[in-house]
């Protein structure tokens, strides 16, 4: 019998999975300054405030503790974005008399339907002017990846 071993080879699952860690972090940081190139402020709104209102124009009424988990925030970081939206006139709360009187139910206000058109619009031609680098390939592609992701 012969015992001598071949040279040990590097593991190849270890090599992967430091590629695969080198391609999450490089696309973990295109992705952060993407955002950032994005901006922070959409004419009238904030980017949370925005997030806030696009969620109120997809129900009639939603009650303060279903936002606050739907933005993944605390219900009192949820109060205070609603307490400046409320100041603006782009969001109302309510408590509906037939319900139960503890919970309180948001609405967006025409006002806030004016501000998150605009907001939009502003927001929609960012991203174009980013897309633009883009062939007309690659940003279907890119749609379609994102779509599976956004769709898991």
């Amino acid at each position: 019998m012969n015992d001598i071993q071949p040279p040990s080879q590097p593991d190849e699952t270890s090599a992967v999975r430091e590629q695969s860690l080198a391609e999450t972090a490089a696309i973990a940081s295109a992705i952060d300054r993407w955002y950032d190139r994005l901006g922070r402020q959409f004419g009238p709104l904030s980017r949370p405030q925005r997030r806030m209102l696009r969620l109120l124009s997809a129900d009639t009424m939603v009650r303060v503790s279903d936002l606050s988990e739907q933005l993944g925030v605390t219900t009192a970081g949820t109060t205070r974005m609603l307490d400046k939206l409320e100041s603006l006139g782009y969001a109302a709360r309510s408590r509906m008399d037939q319900y139960d009187q503890r919970q309180v139910y948001v609405t967006l206000t025409p006002a806030g339907a004016v501000a998150l058109r605009e907001a939009e619009d502003i927001f929609l031609e960012r991203v174009q002017t980013l897309l633009n680098k883009l062939s007309p390939a690659e940003q279907a592609t890119l749609a379609h990846l994102l779509q599976s992701l956004s769709n898991r």
